[in-house]
């Protein structure tokens, strides 16, 4: 994973612990196959790192079903980490009936991927977008998909890791 090399040597040595977590979370992962890399896609793009998401895009680890998936999980997110925590914020049950009349097809197909790894991308990014709701209804799935608490743990770690090292690329490099 040389790639990863090329995130690391972006971060400072007052951020060492991020840049030696990167190795720790992404190529020691428990996820099965390229799932690391694509929830750290996933993370990146969350975190608004264009930087880390051309690394990991460009890094020739990850299928274009699975850039696809990643990517189509972590817009979505976008908008549901926004429009779900509005819904609670206004606390209004009249509100809350109403239908969100927001397009989301791209979930139904799964951005391209099956329904686990779709849902493990939407985790790692509603993770970063701090959306309460979204966090536990994808955690909930993922559970039911057959997920371990400890794969579970290391989207989370790997969700955590990435929002960390894209907060401190942006204040280096700007």
């Amino acid at each position: 994973m040389e790639f990863l090399n090329t995130i690391k040597d972006l971060i400072p040595d007052y951020a060492k612990d991020i840049r030696l977590n990167i190795d720790g979370t992404i190529a020691r992962s428990s996820l099965e196959g390229s799932d690391a890399i694509s929830v750290a896609l996933a993370a990146a793009f969350a975190a608004k790192s264009s930087k880390i998401v051309d690394i990991i895009k460009r890094s020739g680890q990850l299928s274009a079903a699975e850039q696809n998936g990643a990517l189509t999980a972590a817009a979505l997110m976008g908008m549901n980490n926004t429009w779900y925590p509005y819904l609670e914020m206004a606390d209004s049950p009249e509100l809350k009936g109403q239908p969100a009349g927001l397009r989301m097809n791209a979930y139904a197909q799964h951005g391209g991927v099956d329904k686990r790894r779709f849902e493990m991308y939407a985790l790692a990014a509603s993770i970063v977008g701090k959306c309460h709701f979204c966090v536990k209804a994808h955690f909930d799935t993922l559970i039911k998909e057959g997920m371990s608490t400890a794969q579970l743990r290391d989207v989370g770690r790997i969700a955590a890791v990435i929002q960390a090292a894209a907060l401190v690329i942006v204040a280096e490099q700007g």
